[in-house]
């Protein structure tokens, strides 16, 4: 790395947290339309808004992630700092599965859903990385999609993703460019070639997914690895884009649609200039993330007619609330226990 640490956005302020609000806005917006039409409206060649924004959330990680094993020579703070991100809101979610969506939104409802042993199964499952669909007792029965929480779906791989990089990094695998991109290349390929070569439905329950957001997690790991590659120029994300718009419905759709929008995560992210407004920007994104799903379901519980425009009205105000709760009085503190890395970074 030839960039100097003072001079490289990702090591300073930038506009990351903004990013990671604008893709879980795109997740939430396209559950209005799941929960409420069967369908999503921003859609291209078959690829949602949600679901690239899915992967953007995996490229921007890998990115993180292959900073902080990089730069961070405590294998034991490194797990410590993931589990503080991901579980204490997740514990908070499932409590409220437990105490509040379960007992009132469930057909039928009441408080002994509180003790009984199979909703209390379900928050163990979740927590030890089990399938998260099919929450028990009834909930949100009478929607047109009868599921307590469907991103938490994703929350496994990211462990998952967590734990496969640091092996990755610490064996040699991906603590450099040519290792890590042959890795990508190499998962890149498997999860392309997968449906024209195996019975999907001979594979195991969960790996397609993995593939697909294990690759975009070592695409984010390649941008660590090659620093040049985080300020693509605007021409870049252009031709990227007129790509993705005629060839997007192509083998290569998905690769392209991911390239595409990781110059936009990198152009946005790591402007060179940074916005006062945009750095001072709480992250929510997580909250969001968890919290617009069950609170769109509880909402159709209660008003079943309700199109994705008013569900918009009603849900917005109330899970970004939740998740401005979740921030300031469950994520941030526990952040604070994070054990923080003292060796100062020089780029090789």
């Amino acid at each position: 790395m030839s960039q100097k640490v003072s001079d490289d956005p990702l090591f300073r302020k930038n506009h990351l947290t903004a990013v990671r609000w604008m893709l879980a806005s795109l997740v939430a917006v396209g559950h209005l339309w799941i929960l409420t039409e069967a369908y999503e409206p921003l859609t291209l060649h078959g690829w949602s808004a949600s679901y690239l924004a899915v992967n953007g959330f995996f490229i921007l990680s890998g990115l993180l992630i292959a900073k902080s094993l990089s730069t961070r020579q405590n294998i034991g703070a490194y797990f410590r700092s993931r589990a503080l991100r991901i579980y204490p809101a997740l514990v908070l979610i499932l409590l409220a599965f437990a105490f509040f969506f379960s007992p009132f939104f469930s057909e039928p409802g009441g408080v002994s859903h509180v003790t009984a042993a199979e909703t209390w199964k379900f928050i163990v499952r979740v927590l030890l990385l089990g399938n998260p669909e099919g929450a028990p007792g009834g909930i949100f029965a009478g929607n047109f999609e009868q599921d307590f929480n469907g991103p938490l779906w994703t929350i496994r791989y990211e462990i998952a993703a967590y734990i496969l990089a640091a092996a990755a990094f610490y064996i040699g695998a991906a603590k450099s460019l040519s290792r890590t991109l042959s890795l990508f290349c190499v998962v890149q390929v498997a999860y392309v070639a997968a449906p024209f070569v195996i019975d999907l439905e001979q594979l195991p329950a969960g790996l397609l997914p993995l593939m697909r957001l294990s690759s975009a997690f070592l695409m984010g790991m390649v941008l660590w690895h090659w620093p040049v590659l985080r300020r693509p120029p605007i021409w870049s994300v252009v031709a990227l884009s007129v790509l993705f718009l005629i060839f997007g419905g192509t083998i290569a759709g998905e690769l392209i649609g991911n390239l595409m929008l990781t110059g936009i995560i990198m152009r946005i992210g790591l402007s060179q200039t940074a916005s006062t407004t945009l750095i001072k920007l709480p992250d929510y994104s997580y909250g969001i993330y968890i919290w617009h799903y069950p609170v769109m379901q509880a909402i159709l519980f209660l008003l079943p007619e309700l199109g994705p425009w008013q569900l918009m009205l009603l849900s917005v105000p109330i899970f970004t609330i939740c998740a401005g709760l979740s921030w300031h009085y469950v994520e941030k503190p526990f952040l604070k226990l994070k054990i923080r890395n003292s060796a100062k970074y020089v780029p090789a």
